[in-house]
């Protein structure tokens, strides 16, 4: 959403996107050698800075470590969904903005039918073929809606989590999180998105 009030050419978009992308994919990026491409990657860090010292967020990162570990959820593990957890549900509320789904299936379009190499350099050995592979799949797959349901977010968590063991959820932890899932949704509905703009 934020990308998109800031420009509407797709590789911005991308960009404001690929620090995600690129950790869905398995991959580190090196280097953006395409300007625009690493204004959206520049813009998205700022974001996060940003959004991650807002109140709403803090609040929800709090609330998460109080219930869940009440409820006898791990320590890391109930800050882990209070972090991830309160970013997906974001993404289904702002999945409401015509915009934003408009700018996020430009971009994802674009990135398949002019592929970033020579645009990206990523870490190690990696090549964007693998991250090239994810857009195609997100191009296919349906608009992220889905994260506006605590089910889907749910699912996605037992996902995310259970690539580090340490984090991974255990027996009896669902439940209290499909709660907090609940509650958190209901407080980031009620807040609006006031809050965006002001990261504007």
């Amino acid at each position: 959403m934020l990308a998109a009030r800031r420009s509407d050419d797709p590789r911005f978009v991308l960009g404001a996107m690929l620090p995600d992308l690129v950790s869905m994919a398995g991959v580190r990026i090196a280097q953006a050698h395409d300007p625009v491409l690493a204004a959206g990657i520049a813009l998205h860090h700022e974001t996060d800075a940003a959004f991650h010292g807002a109140p709403v967020f803090t609040e929800l990162c709090r609330s998460a470590q109080e219930e869940l570990q009440a409820a006898g959820v791990g320590r890391a593990t109930s800050r882990a969904v209070g972090h991830v957890g309160a970013e997906l549900l974001l993404d289904g509320i702002l999945s409401y903005d015509e915009v934003a789904r408009a700018a996020y299936s430009h971009a994802i379009e674009r990135s398949v039918h002019d592929p970033m190499e020579g645009m990206l350099s990523l870490r190690g050995d990696a090549t964007t073929q693998e991250l090239q592979g994810l857009l195609a799949r997100l191009h296919r797959a349906p608009l992220p809606q889905g994260y506006r349901e605590p089910s889907f977010v749910l699912d996605r968590l037992q996902t995310i989590l259970a690539r580090r063991p340490r984090l991974a959820f255990q027996s009896g932890d669902l439940e209290p999180t499909a709660l907090w899932l609940e509650k958190a949704k209901s407080q980031l509905e009620a807040s609006g998105t006031a809050w965006v703009d002001a990261l504007l």
